[in-house]
Formats: C-alpha cells, structure tokens, sequence
C-alpha cells in the first residue's frame, strides 16, 4: 500500500511537499486531522505530530519529511521509520561536491569554547522537553567538566551572524538533534549529539562528562557525502527519485 501524504494547509512548505511526495511515489494526499489506512508520509509540521505519533504507535510505517542537512530550502530530507539518516551506507560523493560552497576542514584539535546550540522550544516540546530546563542542565554538566567558555548559539540567531564566527575556534559543539553539529562536522569541530535519534550520533560522542576527550571520526567525508544523498530538490521528489532511493534502501537491508 501507497503511502498517504499529510500536510498543513495553512502552512508554505508542508503541502509542496506532502504534493511532491505523494506524486513521485503513487500515493495520496490530504489534510485531514485523521490517519487513514496505510503508510503515513508527512513533513515535521508541529500541527501534524499528532499523527505521526499515533502512526508509530500503531505500528506503521511512516516517512518523515523535514529541511535538510544541507543547502536547506532547497532540497529536503526524507527517512523511512527514522527522523534523520544514521549516515551508513556507500557513496560516490558527488552530490556533496556539487555543493560548492561546502567543504571539509581539517580537525580542530584545540579551542577556546563549548558551543551548546539548542533546538528551537517548539522542537524540543514536540519531544516532551523544555527547552529552558535542557540548556540548564546541559550547562550545569558541563560546567562540572571543562573550564572552557561555554557560548550559547540559538537557531533564531542564523540571521544575525553565520555559525562559521562561532565555530571559529570552538572546541566542541553540543546539540540536542540540531544540523549545527553537522556545521561543525564540516568546519573539523568534534561533536557531542544527546539525542539518540540525531544523524550526528555516531560522530561523536554522548557523555557530557566526556567533553574534554572529542571523538574525531576518520568517516567523516563518507557520513556526509551519505547525507547528501538522502536530500532531494522539489523536483527530485516530484519525479520518484526520493521515492526509488526509499525502496532501494529497503531492499538493501532486507
């Protein structure tokens, strides 16, 4: 069975999507407030979580579409019973090269700071955190274990100043699930990833405790050039190119 894409109508984004998914893969398309029989497809809408969660806990399969891991706003991520790729898998890399204004810094093995760079209040709530309590407590951690300066960069502040300033001479970056630990993947800043759904996991380390031991990864190169291939323009999408690389990832693990 065909998924059925969900979208919000009063929304930009998640009904281009939700229409560019259900074309290129023969489903459906609503924006009903109630599952109907089938996979469930649908973009990270705060209004359509609902859905989503009652999707997972019956049991069925279901697609999640949100903003990419890189060159957002043009090209999307799609997972299949995950919220973001874990970065396995082969690549030519081509797609990552194609990003010309990407590129892959050497290792930073010293630095200044700890960039702690929190999801925004309404994601974190959408998990059943506080985002308040969570920069508290992942400050007071670190507190314990480095006297490095801890800076505080929030999303809304993307506008005021690119993260390459404050990953100038960073030491680590902390996130919850947020792409800034991709930024710093990119710029050689060793990550530390708490949530363990986050594509930026296995890239780095977990433990608080452990912020003055980074793990710097000799894979990084082909986790990213993976992530890049798991994003799609509109178009992509449209034409059943996110939808066919979907399935051969099914295949490939069955």
């Amino acid at each position: 069975m065909k998924p059925v894409a969900y979208y919000n109508p009063v929304e930009f984004t998640s009904p281009k999507v939700a229409y560019a998914f259900a074309k290129g893969c023969g489903g459906t398309i609503t924006d009903e407030s109630e599952l109907f029989p089938g996979p469930v497809a649908l973009f990270g809408s705060p209004a359509r979580w609902p859905l989503l969660r009652q999707a997972q806990a019956e049991g069925r399969e279901w697609f999640y579409i949100d903003h990419a891991y890189f060159m957002r706003g043009k090209y999307y991520r799609i997972t299949r019973n995950a919220y973001q790729h874990d970065g396995l898998g082969e690549s030519t890399g081509e797609r990552l090269k194609g990003f010309r204004r990407l590129h892959i810094d050497p290792w930073h093995t010293s630095g200044s700071h700890v960039l702690v760079c929190p999801n925004s209040a309404i994601y974190f709530g959408l998990h059943g955190i506080d985002a308040d309590q969570w920069l508290v407590d992942v400050t007071k951690t670190l507190r314990q274990y480095t006297d490095r300066e801890i800076r505080v960069r929030w999303k809304v502040q993307m506008n005021d100043r690119p993260i390459a300033e404050d990953l100038a001479d960073a030491w680590a970056v902390v996130v919850f699930s947020s792409a800034a630990a991709l930024d710093g993947l990119m710029a050689g800043v060793p990550c530390f990833t708490l949530a363990p759904f986050a594509a930026s996991v296995r890239m780095g380390r977990s433990d608080l405790s452990q912020i003055e031991e980074p793990f710097y990864p000799d894979d990084r190169e082909r986790f990213l050039s993976v992530l890049a291939d798991n994003q799609w323009t509109i178009q992509e999408i449209l034409k059943g190119q996110a939808w066919r690389a979907l399935q051969d990832e099914v295949r490939r693990a069955a």
